[in-house]
This record gives C-alpha cells, sequence and structure tokens, in this order.
C-alpha cells in the first residue's frame, strides 16, 4: 500500500491503471464490507454486495465530481447495492423502507442467547454475531467497521461521515448494548470477545484482486478471435448465469461454421466471414443459455442513423448490472460497461485497448448493439447439444446466404469459392488483392480457435449421448482437433512460404505461396467433412 491520497489513485484509476483501484479496494474493503453485513445480515451475502459495489463503484469512477471524497461516494455506491439485494432477497423488509436506508428505524428481531452452556469459544464468537445482528444500525454499522477491518474511531467517522465523538459515542454505546445483552455469558470487558468474533469473518484474502477480475478485459489471441462470441462471455461473466467461451462457441454453431463473403459488384470480401452476429447464432444462445437478446442493426441503412438515441437504454442496463455488446467506431465488437456524463460518454472494452479504457461520445457509437435484456430457463444441455450439432450440419449444407450488398457462402460451398477467388488474384488490382488477402488471412485464423472451440465442445458433451450418438460425437471431435493441429501445425512452420499465414502485404503472395494456401484449404475441406459426417451420423441414430 503506498501513501497516496484517495483523490490521486482515483485519477490513476481512471486512467486506466488497474493497481491503483486495487488499492482503494484494499484501503476500504472492511469499511464496505462491515457495512454491507450490517444492512443485509448474512456473511456470505455481504461479501457478494461488496464485490458489487467496487465493481459498480469501479465503472463509473468518472462520475464521481470529487476524487478526494472518494470514501463517501463509495459509502452511497455500497448503501445502494445492498438496498437492490433487499429488494431482490428480502422484499418485505425493503417494502418496510420504502426504498430507503434509515439507520434508526430499521427493526431486526430482537435475539434471546441460548443456554449459558454455550461457552465454548465458538458457540460463544457465534452468540456474540447474533448479538451484534440484534443492535440498532445506527449502532451495529460502526461497531462493525471498527472491528472488522481494525479500523480507527477516525477511519470509521471519515467513511460514515460523522463526527469523530458521534463515532465513538456510538461504538461505546453499542459495546454496553451488547454487554446488556451478553450477560450470561460476560462478566468482564467485551471488547476482546467483540474483536475475535469478527476476526473469524474478515474478508479472505485477495478479495481486492478478485473485484478487478470481475471487471472482463478483452484481447485478441488465446483462440478467442470471435468477438461477438468473446463479448458475449465477458458481459455473462458479471451475472449470476456466466457462459464460457467455447460453451457459446458450441451451443451457438459458431464452433463449426465456416463461410466466405463475396460482394455481389466487384471484387469485395469482407472480414465479417469468420465473426457471427446474424439472427440464427443469436436464436441459438438465447434458446442454449436462457439469455433474452435484443438486437438493434443498422448496418444495411446508409447514412446509419444516430445510434445515441439509444443510450436511456444503455443506461438503464448499466443500471441494471448489464453490459451491452456495441460497434465502436470500427466494426470489431466490444462491450460498453459503464457510461459517465449523463450518458454523453460510454466506457468500453474493446479488442485493441487491452486493460485501458475506451472513452467514446455516445454519438460516434457503430450501428450495432445487443442488450442482454433478461434471463430465463434454459434449455436441458442435451437439447443444447443436439441444437448445436443441428446447426453445424445446417450451416454446412446450406450453401448460400444472402446479405444485403453480397453473399455468405457457406461449408462445403465455402471452400470451393475461396479457391476460386484466389485463382483470380492476379487478375486484380493492387488494392482488391490487399482486400483479398486480409479477409483469407483472418478466415483462416479465425478457423483456428473455432475448431479448437468445437473439439473441446464436443469432448465435454458427448457423454450426454449414449451408443454410436456419444462414439460419433467423439470421432467428430477428433476430427476438428486434427483440423485444428494441423493448421497450427502449419503456422509454426510457415516462415518459409509468405502466404495467408503470413499476415503480411500481399505484394508476397506470390504464386508459389497462393498454391500452398489452395492445399491448406483442401485439407481444411477434407477434415471439415469428415467431422460433420460424424454429427450427422449421430444425429441419425438420435
Amino acid at each position: 500500500m503506498t501513501s497516496a491520497t484517495d483523490a490521486e489513485l482515483v485519477g490513476r484509476a481512471r486512467s486506466g491503471d488497474r493497481s491503483a483501484y486495487g488499492e482503494l479496494v484494499a484501503r476500504y474493503q472492511g469499511h464496505v464490507y462491515a457495512l454491507a453485513y450490517s444492512l443485509v445480515g448474512d456473511w456470505s451475502s455481504a461479501q457478494d454486495v461488496a464485490q458489487d459495489a467496487f465493481i459498480r463503484a469501479y465503472s463509473n469512477l468518472d462520475r464521481l465530481r470529487e476524487p478526494g471524497k472518494f470514501a463517501a461516494w463509495l459509502r452511497r455506491v455500497a448503501f445502494s447495492v445492498a438496498m437492490n439485494w433487499l429488494k431482490a432477497f428480502r422484499p418485505k423488509l425493503f417494502a418496510r423502507l420504502g426504498g430507503q436506508v434509515d439507520l434508526d428505524r430499521l427493526e431486526i428481531p430482537d435475539f434471546q442467547p441460548g443456554p449459558p452452556e454455550v461457552a465454548e469459544r465458538r458457540e460463544l464468537a457465534q452468540a456474540v454475531l447474533h448479538a451484534v445482528d440484534t443492535l440498532p444500525p445506527k449502532y451495529r454499522v460502526p461497531l462493525t467497521m471498527f472491528h472488522m477491518d481494525g479500523l480507527s474511531y477516525q477511519k470509521v467517522a471519515d467513511f460514515l461521515d460523522i463526527p469523530l465523538g458521534t463515532a465513538k459515542s456510538l461504538i461505546h454505546r453499542a459495546r454496553g448494548k451488547l454487554k446488556s445483552i451478553l450477560t450470561d455469558y460476560v462478566e468482564e470487558e467485551i471488547t476482546p470477545m467483540v474483536q475475535e468474533a469478527m476476526d473469524e469473518r474478515r474478508l479472505p484474502d485477495g478479495f481486492a484482486g478478485k473485484v478487478l477480475e470481475s471487471v472482463p478485459v478483452l484481447a485478441w489471441g488465446a483462440d478467442k478471435d470471435c468477438t461477438f462470441i468473446g463479448a458475449l462471455e465477458a458481459a455473462l461473466a458479471v451475472t449470476d448465469h456466466p457462459w464460457s467461451y467455447t460453451d457459446l462457441m458450441g451451443v451457438s454453431g459458431l464452433a463449426f461454421r465456416v463461410r466466405w463473403y463475396q460482394g455481389k459488384q466487384g471484387h469485395v470480401w469482407c472480414g465479417s466471414s469468420a465473426v457471427g452476429e446474424q439472427p440464427d447464432e443469436m436464436e441459438a444462445v438465447q434458446r442454449a443459455t436462457g439469455w433474452r437478446l435484443r438486437l438493434v442493426n443498422h448496418l444495411d441503412e446508409s447514412p446509419a442513423p444516430d445510434t445515441s438515441q439509444y443510450v436511456p437504454d444503455i443506461m438503464a442496463s448499466l443500471d441494471a448490472g448489464l453490459p451491452v455488446l456495441a460497434y465502436p467506431e470500427h466494426y470489431d465488437m466490444a462491450l460498453i460497461y459503464a457510461y459517465t456524463d449523463e450518458g454523453r460518454t460510454l466506457l468500453l472494452r474493446d479488442y485493441y485497448s487491452g486493460e485501458n479504457v475506451l472513452r467514446i461520445a455516445a454519438e460516434k457509437l457503430g450501428p450495432f448493439l445487443v442488450f442482454v435484456d433478461r434471463h430465463a430457463t434454459p434449455q436441458p444441455p442435451r437439447e443444447a447439444l443436439l441444437g448445436a450439432l443441428t446447426m453445424a450440419l445446417h450451416n454446412w449444407r446450406r450453401q448460400v446466404l444472402d446479405w444485403g450488398a453480397g453473399v455468405y457462402r457457406y461449408g462445403e460451398a465455402c471452400y470451393p469459392a475461396w479457391v476460386s477467388d484466389i485463382n483470380q488474384c492476379d487478375e486484380l488490382t493492387d488494392d482488391e488483392r490487399q482486400n483479398l488477402f486480409s479477409t483469407a488471412t483472418w478466415n483462416l485464423a479465425g478457423l483456428v480457435g473455432a475448431r479448437l472451440a468445437a473439439e473441446s465442445y464436443l469432448k465435454a458433451h458427448a457423454d450426454l449421448l449414449d451408443g454410436e450418438g456419444r462414439e460419433a460425437v467423439r470421432r467428430a471431435a477428433g476430427h476438428y482437433g486434427a483440423l485444428n493441429a494441423y493448421l497450427r501445425e502449419t503456422l509454426a512452420k510457415e516462415n518459409a512460404l509468405p502466404g495467408m499465414w503470413s499476415c503480411g502485404s500481399a505484394e508476397n503472395w506470390t504464386p508459389e505461396a497462393r498454391e500452398g494456401d489452395r492445399q491448406i484449404l483442401a485439407r481444411c475441406a477434407e477434415l471439415d467433412e469428415a467431422a460433420v459426417s460424424e454429427l450427422e451420423r449421430a444425429l441419425g441414430v438420435v
């Protein structure tokens, strides 16, 4: 811990220094945890409330007008999160409160100690904690904060924004009330007993780090280059119903898909071949996960409307703890996780900024948004698996999808179209060659991560089927694994052949290199066909 002031740490955190916010968490975790417990009355739930409070505060740091008053602002955030918890899990109490926390009037049922023989250390500690629960909140809150994290009277006073003398008086009176409640157990000073009981309920080590881990970061690599699924995984990670990248790739069918985009007029190719935001994938994800996704799509409108009209919806979603998937100014999916300036500025995670925060004006938002609206009962895992296999087979056989200014060629129709376009490379202009080269490179790179997800998903879920169905799924996983291994091996030794793997300029895309690329695509088509045949066999026996 440094001696930096709260204002200094807030400034650094706003600039993307996650360690600075980690220091703020470490500095105030005891305060917030004690406050949360004092309100919700359950240690486990208090940890959840404390973590949510720090996440909410981190996401809204830009809304803090006076960084030097971080502690007081954090207290209000923690109160708000605790009230949301009460509304969800203790609605009757919340209704009595009318949505407000009044520390003087909050009613807690009276506590009657058990038999006098409850004298052993652990049982006595539990009796003390129960007794603390019975105190009126105006006493319980400062007492818990004082003992939970070894805070001084001054720190309690600062955090609760009350005079130092008031803090001392409230804590002294709280101890006196505890002593009168615990007369059967206490003959001497009660302070050591309270301290020992509170010590057993301290926050676990590493709490500050866990808070930051809950704020997802998007990044290229790690075989998660499908930006739609990567952003969706990150969005769901902060909910009560998270899903892994691999499982989302599987149930959406994107783990098994390959397609190639061709413009209808002229020689035009599009990197959207490798990603997936079409309605088919959306609907499959909704069925399997139970999450309802609301799509806003103005991609084919020219000029695109001003998407800042959706700022109220974005703010409402973020206030509910649900990040929003969106295109920023470039067309790779990103994640809106906070706003400032009453929604005029949006804070995003994207694939280019790493741990740094991307800030964009609302009117600069791209023409595509996905809202995570609500959660319902998901499909049983076996049905989700069968849906994924059906989607995989459909995408392999579907041939062509008309899409605005171009067409997508899928599966068994994709590879011949891809090769045919490479064959006409010498007839293209320099710009067209570069467009083709870049699209081919990106599409092939996306295939590596997709087939790894296909192998992993099928292996993990094959046992949901019986007999030959299970064995066919395992064989399909083997073919996808072989394809993934083949591409990785090719990539590792591609230094001598500047083809699609080079990710460089099309200037060096020689006829020799293009012949190597055609061989790569032929092998990919062969292994994909073998895998799909096994999936078709599995569906047939089921």
